[in-house]
């Protein structure tokens, strides 16, 4: 392990290591002879790291800063790399060393939903995802149940995400197939500033039933978080691209889009997860008011038997065309409960 941190403490002894975290009670620090030692943050007269850390400022500001302590005159200073403040900045200005991991240490009604924090991990564990089996019921295009499998997984490095699904709705009656759907999504999304970002996309479908046999949306554009909070994300965004769908009848056709839409997540209590995505594609070629899809999915979320891995979803979930290929309902509406496993 690298003894790369020096923590000084005010008996005049100081104890080299890895800086682990600091919160406003306690220094967590991994040292040579024992990891995760804790030591009061009141015991403390300074801190010295060879490199950059994530910090939060008691202004609420995240940044990265370097520690330097001078024994001889007792002084600290901490050198941000962002203008951070008008003045020199001491550890009484530093809230938090890795945020992120402060959070993790803390009560499970303390629990930060991902994309709350433009922190990096302080151990890289940059991914998460789960497994969904459940049964969909559905009307619009076809009335009838169906299993429904997804696989979903977000790589967040705390500025930058990338998140990706893949889910499969299939049901067969006296060996027919009676409803069949394939849904693919990625989207990257990069932090221009704690709020601001930019996305690219790109979404694949397939829908027998809707007469859809490929529909592919490529999309650039803004984001903004309207919050950002450790309970609560809601980002709004916007973007331009190409739409191109072949038929299963026949026949295709190619589009220019814009897409608008939101992205909501919030923690109630302990055990309840809310989310609620929303988007319209216009065909910004092609008369908008007249050709457009909205889609809808809306998900409540909670642990069984009070486990972190398992949990119960029901989802309600909307799309309609308002201008349908012939013979072909506007409105899918698709109802879901599934048994989700995450890792």
């Amino acid at each position: 392990m690298a003894q790369a941190d020096t923590v000084f403490l005010e008996d005049g002894s100081r104890i080299n290591g890895k800086i682990v975290s600091l919160s406003a009670d306690n220094l967590v620090i991994d040292t040579a002879f024992a990891e995760g030692l804790e030591i009061e943050r009141a015991r403390l007269t300074g801190l010295a790291s060879d490199d950059a850390v994530d910090v939060r400022l008691a202004s609420g500001q995240s940044t990265r800063a370097k520690f330097g302590y001078d024994e001889q005159s007792r002084s600290q200073v901490v050198a941000a790399e962002t203008n951070a403040t008008d003045g020199p900045l001491t550890l009484d200005d530093v809230s938090q060393i890795a945020p992120r991991v402060v959070a993790a240490q803390q009560d499970d009604d303390d629990y930060a939903l991902p994309e709350s924090d433009s922190l990096p991990p302080e151990d890289a564990d940059y991914w998460s995802g789960d497994i969904e089996v459940g049964l969909n019921g559905r009307s619009g295009n076809t009335d009838t149940s169906a299993w429904r499998t997804r696989l979903s997984a977000l790589r967040d490095t705390g500025d930058t995400r990338l998140s990706m699904s893949a889910s499969a709705d299939r049901e067969e009656e006296d060996d027919e197939t009676t409803a069949e759907e394939y849904l693919g999504n990625a989207r990257f999304e990069d932090d221009l500033t704690q709020r601001l970002f930019w996305f690219v996309q790109q979404e694949l479908e397939r829908d027998e039933f809707e007469d859809i046999d490929l529909r592919s949306r490529s999309l650039i554009g803004p984001g903004y978080f309207l919050a950002r909070r450790d309970r609560l994300t809601f980002k709004v965004r916007s973007g331009v691209g190409h739409q191109y769908e072949r038929y299963s009848s026949g026949g295709s056709s190619h589009e220019a889009i814009f897409s608008a839409g939101w992205d909501y997540a919030q923690l109630v209590g302990e055990w309840l997860k809310l989310t609620h995505d929303f988007t319209i594609y216009p065909e910004v070629s092609n008369s908008p008011s007249e050709n457009f899809i909205l889609e809808s999915a809306l998900g409540v979320e909670v642990p069984i038997a009070n486990s972190n891995a398992w949990h119960l979803r029901a989802g309600l979930e909307h799309e309609y065309n308002n201008n349908p290929e012939p013979g072909v309902e506007d409105l899918d509406t698709t109802y879901n409960l599934g048994v989700v496993r995450g890792f």
